[in-house]
């Protein structure tokens, strides 16, 4: 079910995916899917999340140089997940204002995965773990702020990934 929802999220608009079409997809009744998933935001919710877990696989391409250039490297890697599958990011911002319980409960599941897979860039630094959490909270909301502004069609792309060379300069250095 949850490799249908994925499908339908990469291909189709949320607001336009029904919960029956998933069902379909999935060669599953309706009321199989509601026996596992609350609605359609918890649904999401898990796809997102099954989405993000293959993100820590493509972490060991991020340089081996400086705190720096890991941090720009594993933050760059995230907005190019979201500029390959820009949908996603709509299913990202949906499930994020859900008011669904078991929606926001893996909302908050995958928000610690991210920033987990985030802190990887940092594990070698001289910073506190205190520092290290704040580093990567302040850049993952640089990286929040410019996909959605991105998504908004208030700036290109490349916007975001500049966006995340001057923060991780202006937090870290060079």
């Amino acid at each position: 079910i949850i490799d249908a929802a994925e499908r339908m999220m990469f291909a189709t608009d949320y607001e336009k995916i029904q919960v029956k079409d998933v069902a379909d997809e999935a060669e599953v009744a309706l009321g199989t899917l509601y026996r596992y998933f609350n609605s359609k935001d918890h649904l999401f919710a898990c796809a997102l999340q099954s989405w993000s877990k293959r993100f820590g696989d493509h972490l060991d391409l991020a340089p081996a140089g400086s705190t720096t250039d890991r941090v720009k490297a594993i933050y760059r890697l995230a907005a190019r997940a979201f500029e390959r599958q820009p949908r996603v990011y709509d299913v990202l911002m949906q499930v994020q204002s859900s008011k669904d319980s078991h929606a926001s409960q893996v909302w908050r599941e995958f928000a610690r995965q991210q920033s987990d897979a985030f802190g990887v860039a940092l594990e070698t630094s001289r910073l506190t773990p205190s520092k290290q959490a704040d580093v990567t909270a302040v850049m993952s909301a640089v990286l929040d702020e410019n996909l959605r502004s991105w998504k908004l069609g208030l700036q290109p792309v490349g916007a975001i990934y500049e966006a995340i060379d001057r923060a991780a300069e202006l937090i870290l250095g060079r």
